[in-house]
């Protein structure tokens, strides 16, 4: 079993942390952060892990490159760029970058894959798609057949890429966001919750789907007159 360091503190890390440790496929030794941030994160949160926090300034004396991998598992922060800086001073600094592929997703032996990538439960992978580095893909997503996902994506839970698609570099997918089968959405495009994608799109588009209409009545109100029996006499 290989050893691991995780790069994070706040909410990413704690959920990567709890489907690798659930999954025992890594020993996690440790977990790293900017100096900086180490006393204004989130560290209160994960005390559970039990494991010791090392600034990452620091990380290669306690823990060096040879004798452990790393996972980078922070955010979409600046369109994923946060993250794909720390995956190349990683890099820099000799680690090799795992990605973790959860058990309970479905897919097959065709499934290519780069470095650092997230693939969370339920996330069906069909034949011929090939995800590139530091992509990041939450729960019940689908990846059509033959798509390609750049580096440095996340894709929230419950998206759909149809067949053919190309996701350019970059881009943040939002939940339940779909994207029609047969076109390419340019690098650094950003598609939000529940958007309906069906024409390909230049670099640094914007998708935004209209959020639902608030109904009149407080839910109380409408719940009685949705169950208010009806008027009149009634026949047995």
């Amino acid at each position: 079993m290989k050893n691991l360091v995780v790069f994070g503190l706040g909410k990413i890390a704690d959920v990567a942390l709890h489907h690798i440790l659930r999954d025992g496929a890594y020993r996690v030794v440790a977990l790293t952060c900017d100096a900086a941030w180490m006393s204004v994160t989130a560290l209160p949160k994960i005390p559970q892990f039990g494991l010791p926090v090392i600034p990452f300034e620091d990380i290669e004396r306690h823990y060096p490159p040879e004798s452990v991998s790393m996972f980078v598992a922070i955010g979409y922060h600046e369109l994923n760029a946060v993250r794909a800086r720390k995956c190349e001073e990683a890099r820099v600094k000799g680690y090799e970058l795992i990605s973790y592929v959860s058990p309970r997703a479905h897919h097959g032996p065709w499934l290519e894959l780069g470095q650092n990538c997230l693939i969370l439960d339920g996330v069906g992978i069909q034949p011929g798609v090939r995800i590139g580095n530091n992509v990041s893909i939450w729960n019940n997503t689908l990846i059509g057949h033959h798509s390609v996902v750049q580096d440095d994506c996340w894709i929230a839970a419950g998206a759909t890429l149809g067949g053919l698609v190309t996701l350019g570099a970059r881009s943040f997918v939002g939940l339940n966001a779909t994207i029609g089968g047969d076109l390419a959405i340019g690098e650094d495009s950003f598609l939000g919750a529940a958007s309906l994608v069906l024409k390909s799109a230049q670099p640094k588009s914007v998708f935004i789907a209209r959020g639902t209409e608030k109904f009149r009545l407080k839910s109380d109100e409408f719940l009685r007159m949705t169950t208010m029996p009806a008027i009149g006499p009634t026949r047995s």
